[in-house]
């Protein structure tokens, strides 16, 4: 029965019994989801309803949890319901149970409901429903349970968007004074930013909600300054619920108490719900985000290392490797490369310390700089598909280059040093055909040739241009000209290797090479020339 109902201490906090998401369910509502045919016997009004529950048994009450809704084919009165006083008793019982309402079904016992079950719903004041015979209870547990996933879809898309906001405030120029204004806005509160002292840094409320003062806010302070006291600490007062959490830091090593930072104290005119602790949570989660860089610097030094080490002018002693391959994770076995990430055309505007957070860890590492709307990383990761992916997931494009074992220098030190500025260059190559051809790429992938960095779209519409009086000429014309021109091109403008691949005779493909060069308009005795159609060739579709 109730036993399977969702349970409070799913999603609550140890120290407050927060709403639940399907808090909002209610007789009224639910009965509006139902198909027409149930006939409201007795309204006491609205009443929230938490799980629905068939039950034939004599006495269910031991079972059941707060607000459900009962539903029972009569069967437990099946033999006395003409005994008003135990009727009475059943109903009683369901009311101290705190039932939300009893629905009565038709079928199999009864044609209509007993006056009896009436007359006790009334007078104790329990709603009381007739539910028709072609409706089966399965199918009011069913519809309950629709409704109870759709308010719990609609509160995750709520959450979602909203820890979007908290995320972005991380980049923002006053990132902790953003977070404040989110946090307010979205859980209609009044929110206080206090530092280790209790002194107040930053505040931010919605219409009508007043901020805790006086000494009921120091003893909140008070408690949640304790470093033996609890992760979250509430107070009730004229209609209002205060809550405080600490903001700490990770503890130092050889700590067992990590120092506070401030305190984020938030006062609620109703009663928090789930949605509002999941905001809650995160947006505690970026405080200490930022109270960590605050203590602990900012992103300028990995970005100066960076820079500084992709410039490659000087080589790298034991020592300086060790605290560069420090800045990488994954394993040692796994040769460096540099990663260019440019965003998609289609992505929205990025935000740059979002950007570096973001590819710090797509990319496990803390060599990142961000220049320019580009992102440069070295990074031992590989270009798998699945980190791919992500990286498009997240808004761009990415050019990898080779990893720095595969580039040919001498010297541990020396190689890393060199190799950094030579990887750098090649994922930059990589830029227009990425481009062009809207796709992340790995020089891995491509063949090293010249022709492989070539822009392929740009590459194409040349090839049509140059190729473009013979591509104009009948189809059967133009397939014989191509035919002798690749062939005449690969065999390096023998006319005897030519006419044994294409099987003509060697007068006739240089008839039709005097025919094509005449048509172009280009003298084929040119190397240079011979070159570029060479290419052109390739690129035709």
């Amino acid at each position: 029965m109730g036993q399977i109902a969702p349970k409070d201490e799913s999603i609550s906090s140890p120290n407050l019994d927060f709403a639940r998401p399907w808090d909002s369910i209610t007789l009224t509502r639910f009965l509006r989801q139902l198909p027409s045919g149930i006939t409201v016997l007795h309204d006491a009004g609205d009443r929230p309803l938490r799980w629905v529950e068939p039950s034939d048994i004599d006495d269910p009450t031991p079972y059941l949890v707060d607000h459900e809704l009962i539903l029972t084919s009569g069967f437990p009165l099946l033999e006395r319901i003409n005994d008003a006083e135990a009727v009475h008793e059943f109903v009683a019982r369901l009311v101290a149970a705190n039932v939300s309402a009893l629905g009565f079904g038709l079928d199999p016992y009864f044609s209509a409901v007993p006056p009896t079950l009436i007359t006790a719903c009334r007078e104790l004041n329990l709603p009381l429903w007739q539910i028709p015979g072609t409706l089966p209870f399965a199918a009011i547990g069913l519809a309950f349970a629709n409704l109870m996933e759709a308010d719990s879809a609609r509160m995750m898309r709520q959450n979602a968007d909203a820890n979007r906001l908290l995320m972005r405030c991380v980049s923002g120029e006053n990132p902790e004074q953003e977070i404040i204004t989110v946090l307010a806005q979205r859980a209609t509160a009044a929110v206080q930013l206090l530092d280790a002292g209790g002194r107040l840094r930053y505040f931010a409320t919605t219409a009508g909600q007043s901020a805790l003062q006086g000494m009921e806010l120091e003893s909140l302070l008070m408690q949640a300054a304790d470093p033996q006291g609890p992760k979250l600490v509430l107070s009730e007062s004229a209609g209002q619920h205060h809550l405080a959490f600490p903001i700490r830091p990770t503890a130092p090593r050889g700590s067992r108490v990590p120092p506070l930072l401030g305190v984020l104290q938030l006062s609620f005119g109703h009663q928090p719900g789930s949605a509002e602790h999941n905001l809650m949570s995160t947006a505690l989660g970026l405080l200490e985000v930022v109270a960590r860089q605050r203590v602990l610097g900012s992103f300028a030094p990995t970005q100066l290392a960076t820079a500084l080490l992709l410039d490659g002018s000087e080589s790298l002693d034991a020592e300086a490797l060790e605290l560069f391959n420090g800045s990488l994770a994954g394993s040692a076995r796994r040769a460096p490369r540099v990663v260019l990430a440019i965003p998609r055309p289609d992505s929205a505007p990025h935000d740059p310390g979002h950007a570096l957070t973001r590819f710090r860890s797509l990319l496990e590492t803390k060599l990142v700089i961000h220049s320019e709307g580009r992102l440069t990383a070295i990074t031992r990761t590989e270009p798998s598909r699945e980190v791919i992916n992500r990286i498009e997931a997240a808004g761009y494009w990415a050019a990898f280059s080779r990893p720095v074992d595969q580039l040919q220098h001498e010297g541990p030190g020396v190689s890393l040093a060199a190799s950094l500025r030579e990887m750098a260059t090649e994922a930059h190559g990589l830029v227009p055909r990425l481009l062009d051809e809207g796709r992340s790429l790995s020089a891995e992938s491509l063949p090293q040739s010249f022709a492989a960095l070539l822009p392929q779209a740009a590459s194409r519409q040349l090839a049509q241009s140059l190729l473009g009086n013979l591509l104009e000429l009948p189809a059967k014309r133009q397939d014989l000209y191509l035919q002798v021109l690749r062939a005449w091109l690969d065999a390096h403008g023998s006319w005897d290797a030519t006419a044994t691949a294409i099987d003509m005779h060697r007068n006739s493909v240089r008839r039709h090479i005097t025919a094509i060069s005449e048509i172009l308009g280009l003298d084929l005795a040119r190397a240079e020339v011979r070159y570029e159609l060479f290419l052109a060739l390739r690129f035709l579709p």
